[in-house]
């Protein structure tokens, strides 16, 4: 709908009408700039490497060496509330890079869940 050229005071609908275009049209332009940065923070967050060899927790621990190496992997498919050993669940994303113990890899490869595998 054009808009009109110049509006009666008396028409109050009118004005409420303009006002509320305006007042869409600036909501929209907001709602686009934060849906893109949002995009380009969750781009950043997606590159980079999830390391899930160290607990989310400080516990007391002693030094033991132990050769359970470490793996880099991307899966497949979005997993989510996987359960790899006695009570240790994982979330993972697909097309992300995850640091994992080798057991977790090779429990994912021997599903087919890694990428590349």
């Amino acid at each position: 709908m054009p808009p009109r050229k110049k509006i009666s005071p008396r028409d109050h609908t009118a004005m409420v009408h303009d006002e509320l275009v305006k007042n869409r049209e600036l909501a929209e332009k907001e709602a686009a700039q934060r849906e893109l940065m949002e995009a380009q923070v969750a781009e950043e967050v997606r590159s980079q490497v999830v390391d899930l060899t160290q607990p989310d927790v400080v516990v007391e621990t002693q030094q033991v060496e132990v050769g359970d190496p470490v793996r880099e992997m991307q899966v497949v498919e979005d997993l989510r509330d996987v359960t790899i050993g006695y009570r240790q669940t994982y979330d993972f994303e697909a097309g992300r890079k995850y640091r994992v113990p080798s057991h977790v890899y090779a429990h994912l490869h021997e599903k087919r869940l890694v990428w590349g595998a």
